[in-house]
């Protein structure tokens, strides 16, 4: 049987992947499919199920380093064929599937002058991307309005609604990251805010901010590792003289320190050699362990450093 003759969605053979990713960069994957339901996910997911094929779930891939070898299994990219966000309002709570895009969301907010996801303007990964690693920025995170979440159990075929507060929600992370779940939809619960200009201004302020302090002129995959306590790892890493700092075609961002850059033609193995060199040096000159925000998908030659 030729499983692409079941699925109700298309099922490619052979995708690059580094058409995929905001960092350009990535092999292919053996199998690839965008759906656009959670019937079609379900769907997906059956086959991988029949063919043996280990699934990778991805959004937009903006905050994703897949390997020079690729995905030797199927990329499930949920959202990434569909035309228009799926939400559903009533008055100050959202439902929006895992695929819309956290931005379209933040801006629809604002316009119905609800607060609680304004400071996350700009953030371009979808809502189930950033539902799982609890995305943040400035003074907010998902985690300040996150309701419930739909998910769909690929070990028991099951979807169940799972509270925000059994997500175990924490900096840059959430239980969903080591579980066998995948985000379907969130419900999301925000707070009216009369002033409805207030709230643009500062949804137009944090884009500005964006714009002028990070290099989004090149491809990358956003911040790349995690804040460490007490600082910045931004001003670590400029503390230690690598900004500029180049492996190949992979930089360190002369614009912000915690940003590395596709020059052109940078290769995963590149920029995986690019993290390590930064963990290895800040830890030697300031005995901090840079943990990478970025998620790795696919076989990789070089570890992350370990002191």
């Amino acid at each position: 049987m030729n499983p692409a003759t079941d699925l109700h969605i298309l099922l490619f053979e052979s995708e690059p992947l580094c058409h995929k990713t905001s960092f350009r960069i990535g092999g292919i994957a053996r199998y690839y499919c965008s759906p656009c339901s959670d019937a079609q996910v379900a769907e997906a997911l059956r086959v991988c199920h029949e063919m043996n094929l280990e699934p990778f779930v991805m959004g937009n891939g903006t905050n994703l380093l897949v390997s020079d070898s690729g995905w030797n299994g199927m990329v499930i990219c949920i959202g990434g064929g569909c035309e228009e966000p799926q939400m559903r309002w009533e008055d100050e709570i959202v439902e929006v599937w895992a695929g819309a895009a956290l931005t379209v969301v933040v801006k629809e907010a604002v316009s119905r002058s609800l607060a609680g996801m304004e400071d996350l303007s700009g953030i371009p990964g979808t809502v189930g991307g950033a539902v799982v690693m609890n995305a943040g920025a400035f003074s907010q995170s998902i985690a300040d309005t996150l309701e419930s979440v739909t998910l769909f159990d690929c070990t028991k075929g099951t979807v169940n609604r799972i509270s925000a507060e059994k997500l175990a929600l924490g900096y840059r992370t959430s239980a969903l990251r080591s579980t066998g779940n995948i985000v379907l939809s969130a419900r999301f619960r925000l707070v009216p805010q009369p002033d409805l200009h207030a709230l643009e201004l500062r949804r137009l302020e944090i884009l500005e901010r964006r714009r002028t302090k990070q290099p989004l002129d090149f491809p990358n995959c956003g911040s790349v590792f995690k804040r460490p306590p007490g600082g910045f790892a931004g001003t670590l890493i400029e503390q230690c003289g690598l900004k500029g700092f180049s492996c190949g075609g992979a930089q360190v961002s002369e614009k912000h320190a915690n940003f590395i850059i596709n020059r052109g033609g940078a290769t995963a193995e590149e920029v995986r050699s690019l993290i390590r060199h930064i963990q290895e040096r800040v830890y030697v000159q300031c005995s901090v362990l840079l943990e990478p925000e970025v998620i790795f998908a696919g076989e990789f030659d070089t570890p992350l450093f370990e002191p």
